[in-house]
């Protein structure tokens, strides 16, 4: 430490006057007061440090090159370590002194005790239930009748049974009533300290029965109902079925989200990993961040799915749409569609509609499959373009690459020119929608081929060229490279 520096004194001054109080009277929680304010130690000392700087600056003294030395560095890290291992020792002391060691509440030894619960409440054709069940899962199902019955168990962790008997009376469970609202309680916030409940529910409501699920964690089965479904969760897997009504999720994690046959709307928010969607008949948003695999099929009305990367959106989706990390296809659909991304591969595939894709790296292979066309606008930073048109097909074309190739495989004359360093084509096909094709780097490959339907696949070929026609003007000099590279910026 530099010369004349008080801190040194100061530490050694307070942690003796410690270690004396607590051998003259250990009955006194010297310690425990170490371990719970030691932070404050760290405070002072950095105080004291500044006023003895700026005292030395005032006096004209010679200041040290740091504030402070590798040496007192060094003397932070040890109190640092010693202050948390004591604050740790207390607790786990505290812990073994409970007979039970526990951690965020969830106890590491004992045995697991489960306790049987049911309960039934005269609800009516269609009411609207909330399950409060902060862990643990429930499972709902709709039912004829007017009658709401819960069954289901609480799993209690404990060394001995009289403890996991006094937390099971602690949290029983309730249903009430609370204007027109029926509520199921499992009570597991009223379990005493920090000993950890788990609730398994089975539900079976009215089938007109609108039904809202809130916990923490645990997973939410709903099927069978006429009314809608709510589900708000920290935690939690999600699967509805066979709804007559919204579908409401939001959730701040999330390993799957499935919902099938749902006559309403379905609105997804949060965080999560996999999503799939199937046979919804109303609109389906999508909102927030979802490290897994989007799958839609049989979309009756409008989708849209929008994170901090990607934005998407269609009007109908009749076949099936797989949205990845790192990947987009989708078949059968109609448009318009648009969508901006940063990194992503596309595949269209046998569509109708206007087509408006915007993306800063990836290829996309685009093949509408039907007549008549509609407008396309395909732009990609960094990436490869292939364009597959139906037999026929009457557009007009405006295509462009910055740094690479233009690669024509459509009948007719075509006239390929060469700009800076890349290429440019400009024509058309008969009367119809324009088509734009723009990439920065990468190769632009245009052609009439293979139009899918289903799991069939008809062959289009081009049409012969006229007896005089010329061909494709392509500058001799740069003929077509096949498979070029994409150059990522």
């Amino acid at each position: 430490m530099p010369r004349g520096s008080i801190i040194g004194p100061v530490i050694l001054i307070l942690l003796g006057g410690l270690f004396l109080v607590n051998n003259v009277r250990p009955d006194l929680p010297a310690l425990q007061l170490v371990a719970e304010c030691w932070p404050f130690l760290l405070v002072a000392w950095g105080l004291i440090r500044l006023v003895e700087i700026l005292l030395w600056h005032n006096q004209g003294k010679t200041l040290p090159a740091a504030g402070i030395s590798g040496g007192e560095w060094m003397l932070a890290i040890v109190i640092t370590l010693m202050g948390s291992a004591l604050f740790e020792g207390r607790d786990l002391a505290q812990r073994l002194h409970r007979s039970r060691i526990t951690y965020r509440g969830l106890e590491l030894f004992g045995e697991q005790f489960d306790f049987p619960l049911s309960g039934a409440f005269q609800a009516g054709k269609t009411p609207r239930i909330q399950i409060e069940n902060l862990r643990g899962n429930a499972r709902v199902v709709g039912a004829d009748g007017e009658e709401l019955k819960v069954t289901g168990r609480n799993s209690i962790r404990a060394f001995e049974r009289k403890d996991a008997e006094k937390t099971n009376e602690q949290c029983r469970l309730e249903i009430v009533q609370q204007g027109d609202l029926i509520v199921v309680r499992t009570n597991q916030d009223k379990a005493s300290g920090d000993q950890r409940v788990e609730t398994e529910l089975e539900i079976i409501v009215p089938r007109g029965a609108t039904v809202q699920g809130r916990g923490r964690y645990g997973d939410f089965d709903i099927s069978g109902i006429t009314g809608n479904a709510d589900v708000d969760s920290d935690n939690a897997g999600v699967r509805v079925s066979d709804i007559g009504g919204q579908v409401r999720v939001n959730l701040r994690r999330s390993d799957v989200v499935r919902a099938a046959n749902v006559k309403g709307n379905v609105e997804l928010r949060g965080r999560g990993a996999d999503v799939e969607l199937e046979n919804v008949e109303g609109t389906v948003t999508v909102n927030g961040e979802f490290s897994g695999d989007l799958n839609f099929r049989r979309i009756a009305k409008p989708v849209r799915f929008e994170s901090a990367r990607t934005d998407l959106r269609l009007e109908k989706l009749n076949g099936s749409l797989q949205l990845s990390h790192g990947q987009l296809s989708a078949e059968d659909f109609t448009g318009p569609f648009t969508m901006r991304s940063n990194s992503k591969d596309v595949d269209l595939r046998n569509f109708t509609g206007a087509i408006d894709l915007q993306v800063e790296r990836g290829d996309l292979e685009i093949r509408p499959g039907r007549t008549p066309l509609s407008a396309m606008n395909l732009n990609t930073r960094g990436g490869n373009i292939e364009l597959i048109l139906p037999e026929k097909a009457q557009f007009a074309l405006q295509a462009e690459v910055d740094k690479g190739e233009i690669d024509m495989g459509l009948p007719g004359q075509w006239r390929v020119e060469e700009a800076g360093g890349g290429q440019r084509v400009k024509g058309a096909a008969g009367n119809g929608p324009t088509l734009t094709l723009s990439s920065r780097r990468g190769e632009l490959r245009i052609r009439s081929g293979a139009v899918e339907t289903g799991s069939r696949t008809q062959l289009s070929l081009p049409s012969p060229p006229e007896p005089n026609a010329a061909p494709d003007a392509v500058p001799p000099s740069s003929p077509p490279r096949k498979n070029l590279p994409v150059v990522q910026q």
